[in-house]
């Protein structure tokens, strides 16, 4: 009888872990999210909006969309320095580095 009692909170103990362990892989075990992108090519929500050879014009072009409130970020990518911005703000962003 006394190897029932020692036994018993092992027993238990083991029974909860099982249960959590099932609750955990059924909220957090089906992820359908995208693979990430090791290539450097996929920029999230970040679109497009001018490509410059220099650091130097990325720069300017840069501080002219800051200046008008715009978030830009430059990515130097196959030699070329691109300036991104968020979709809403692509089309004044366009207007403003004609």
């Amino acid at each position: 009888m006394d190897d029932v009692t020692t036994l018993t909170p092992f027993l238990l103990l083991v029974a909860v872990f099982a249960v959590l362990a099932l609750v955990l892989r059924w909220a957090f075990g089906n992820d359908r999210r995208a693979v990430p992108d090791y290539t450097g090519d996929d920029f999230g929500l970040l679109t497009e909006v001018a490509a410059v050879p220099t650091r130097a014009a990325a720069d300017v072009l840069a501080k002219r969309l800051r200046t008008a409130r715009i978030r830009v970020t430059v990515v130097r990518r196959d030699g070329l320095h691109r300036l991104m911005v968020f979709p809403a703000d692509v089309p004044d962003a366009k207007l403003l580095l004609r």
